[in-house]
C-alpha cells in the first residue's frame, strides 16, 4: 500500500478542519444570532358548532364583521452566544404575513424594560403585511413574544434583517439528538471517510464558486436605491472577500451617462460597471451601448412636509397647484399660516422625472423662480431662497428639515427614519405600493441596473447581477421597503417587466 505523501496529507488535514468548523457552525449558536418560532398560526373560530344555537359571536374590526381572522405567535430570541445591542442592526427585524393584512399587535413574556422598548414612541410599525420591529438589544437568552391579529387567506410568515457580524434564523422545535452530538457526529463521518479512502482531488479539478468572483466593480446611480445597493454590496463582499465593490450615489442620468463613457472609453476592454437608474436609459448619444438587465425592484416614493406645514393629506391636484406656484402658503391647502418653500432634486435624478411624470403631469419643477442649491443655501442663511434643488436623496431631506414651511420628495425609506418630516398621504393613500388598483398610491418607481454590453460569463459583474436576483438581497430589498422582483409570488410583477 502506498504511503501517502506530503501533499495528500495537508490536504485531508485541511479538509477535516474545514469539516470541523462547518459542523460547528452550522450546529452550535453562533457568535450573535436572532431566532425566530411560529408557536401558533390558527383561524379564529367564532361561532363552535357546540354552541351555535345557546350564543353567536361575532369579531368586528371598525364595526365590520371579520370573517377569515387568524391569531400568530411569534417567539423571538437571542439564541447566540454574544449579546445585541442597538448598533449591532444594520436594518431593523422585519416580519411578514404574506396574503394578510395585520390588524393588531402586543408584546407577551417579556420583562417590563423590554416592552417598554419595543412598543414606546410607536416603536411597532405596521404597513399591511410588514411588521417592523425597533433596534432593540437582546442579551445572551433574552426573548419576546409577538401576538398578531391578521385577516386574509395567508399562511405564511417570515422575519428578515440584517444584523453585523451574525445572522437571523428560523429555529425548530428540539427534537432527536443535542446540537453538541450532531456537530461531532459531523466530523466523526468526514473521519470515517478519509479513512475509507476519500479521494482527494487538487483545487484545479474543484467546480467554480458559483457565487464569487474577484476584482473591483464600480456600482453608480439612483440617490434613491444607494441605501439598498450599499447593503447588499456588503453582504456580497463578505460572501467573497476578493471583491471590492464602490457603490456611488451621482443620480440615475449621471450613472447612465458614466456607463457608457467608461464603455466607450475602451472599446475591447468592457468596463466593471454597473448603472442603477430609477428611469429607462434615454434613447440618445450619451447613453449608447447600454444593456438594460431585468429590474431588481419597485421603490415607493413619498412626498415629504416638515411638520411645522401642519398637513398630513394632500390631494395630487393640490400638489400641482403648489409646484406651478398657484398655492403659495400652507393655508390654502388646509395647513398653517407658512410660506410654502419646494425642495426638489436636480436635472439627474430620477426620482425627480418619476415625480414630474406620474404626480405633477408633466408640470416641470426646474423653472421655479429664485431657484439655488440647497448646499449653498443651508451653508449661507442669509441668502437663503424659499425654493432650491438638492444633488441627492439626504441632501433633500435635511433641506426639508431645516425650514418648517417645506415640501418635497424621496424615496421612502429614507424619508420615515426623518422624525421632523411627514410623509404625506396622496389622495387619502399612504405611502404603501398596492399596484394593479386605479385609484391606488401612484409614487414609485422601477429599479433598473445596466451593463455597458453583456458581462462576461465568470465575471464580478456577471455574478454580482445574478446575486442581486438572490434570496439574500431580496431579504435587504425588504427591509428597506423595496419590493423584490425576483419574488416568485407578486401582484406587481408588470411593474418589473423591462
Amino acid at each position: 500500500m502506498a504511503v501517502p505523501d506530503t501533499e495528500t496529507i495537508l490536504a485531508a488535514a485541511g479538509l477535516v478542519l474545514t469539516g470541523a468548523v462547518w459542523a460547528v457552525e452550522r450546529f452550535l449558536p453562533g457568535r450573535k444570532r436572532i431566532g425566530y418560532r411560529v408557536q401558533m398560526d390558527t383561524a379564529v373560530s367564532m361561532n363552535p358548532q357546540a354552541a351555535h344555537d345557546i350564543v353567536q359571536l361575532r369579531l368586528l374590526l371598525n364595526e365590520q364583521e371579520v370573517t377569515d381572522a387568524t391569531v400568530a405567535l411569534l417567539r423571538v430570541e437571542n439564541d447566540g452566544s454574544k449579546d445585541i445591542m442597538r448598533h449591532d442592526y444594520q436594518e431593523p427585524l422585519v416580519v411578514e404575513f404574506p396574503g394578510r393584512t395585520i390588524q393588531a399587535v402586543t408584546v407577551t413574556e417579556t420583562d417590563a424594560s423590554l416592552r417598554s422598548m419595543l412598543t414606546r414612541n410607536n416603536g411597532l410599525r405596521v404597513a399591511g403585511d410588514r411588521l417592523t420591529l425597533p433596534k432593540v438589544p437582546l442579551n445572551r437568552r433574552d426573548h419576546f413574544k409577538l401576538l398578531v391579529l391578521l385577516t386574509g387567506d395567508g399562511d405564511r410568515v417570515t422575519m428578515g434583517g440584517f444584523l453585523s457580524g451574525g445572522s437571523i434564523r428560523r429555529n425548530a422545535q428540539r427534537r432527536g439528538p443535542s446540537k453538541l452530538s450532531l456537530a461531532l457526529g459531523g466530523v466523526f463521518i468526514i473521519l470515517m471517510g478519509l479513512l475509507g479512502g476519500l479521494l482527494i482531488r487538487n483545487s484545479s479539478d474543484a467546480p467554480a464558486d458559483p457565487v464569487c468572483a474577484s476584482g473591483e466593480l464600480v456600482i453608480d446611480g439612483s440617490t434613491a436605491f444607494a441605501k439598498p445597493m450599499r447593503a447588499i454590496a456588503n453582504d456580497y463582499q463578505k460572501q467573497c472577500p476578493g471583491a471590492e465593490i464602490e457603490v456611488r450615489a451621482n443620480g440615475s442620468l449621471n450613472g447612465l451617462r458614466n456607463l457608457s463613457h467608461a464603455g466607450r472609453e475602451d472599446p475591447d476592454r468592457q468596463p466593471a460597471f454597473i448603472a442603477m437608474s430609477d428611469v429607462r436609459a434615454p434613447e440618445t448619444n450619451s447613453y449608447k451601448g447600454l444593456t438594460a438587465h431585468r429590474p431588481v425592484s419597485v421603490v415607493p416614493l413619498s412626498v415629504v412636509v416638515n411638520r411645522g406645514s401642519g398637513v398630513k393629506d394632500l390631494t395630487t391636484k393640490q400638489l400641482r397647484g403648489i409646484f406651478s406656484g398657484k398655492h403659495t402658503n400652507w393655508k390654502d391647502v388646509g395647513g398653517k399660516n407658512l410660506l410654502i418653500s419646494l425642495i426638489t432634486r436636480d436635472s439627474q435624478s430620477g426620482t425627480r422625472i418619476t415625480f414630474e411624470r406620474e404626480v405633477l403631469e408633466g408640470i416641470p419643477t426646474g423653472q421655479l423662480i429664485g431657484l439655488s442649491d440647497c448646499t449653498t443655501r443651508n451653508n449661507q442663511p442669509s441668502s437663503r431662497s424659499r425654493h432650491c434643488e438638492a444633488s441627492d436623496t439626504e441632501s433633500a431631506l435635511d433641506a426639508i428639515e431645516g425650514a418648517p414651511g417645506a415640501i418635497g420628495y424621496a424615496e421612502t425609506y429614507s424619508a420615515s427614519s426623518r422624525r421632523a418630516l411627514t410623509a404625506v398621504q396622496l389622495n387619502g393613500k399612504a405611502p404603501e405600493i398596492v399596484l394593479n388598483k386605479p385609484d391606488s398610491y401612484p409614487f414609485w418607481a422601477t429599479e433598473r441596473l445596466y451593463t455597458y454590453r453583456e458581462p462576461r460569463d465568470g465575471s464580478l459583474t456577471a455574478k454580482f447581477l445574478s446575486f442581486m436576483n438572490g434570496a439574500n438581497a431580496e431579504v435587504l430589498l425588504r427591509a428597506h421597503q423595496h419590493l423584490p422582483c425576483s419574488a416568485k409570488a407578486n401582484s406587481y410583477h408588470h411593474a418589473c417587466a423591462l
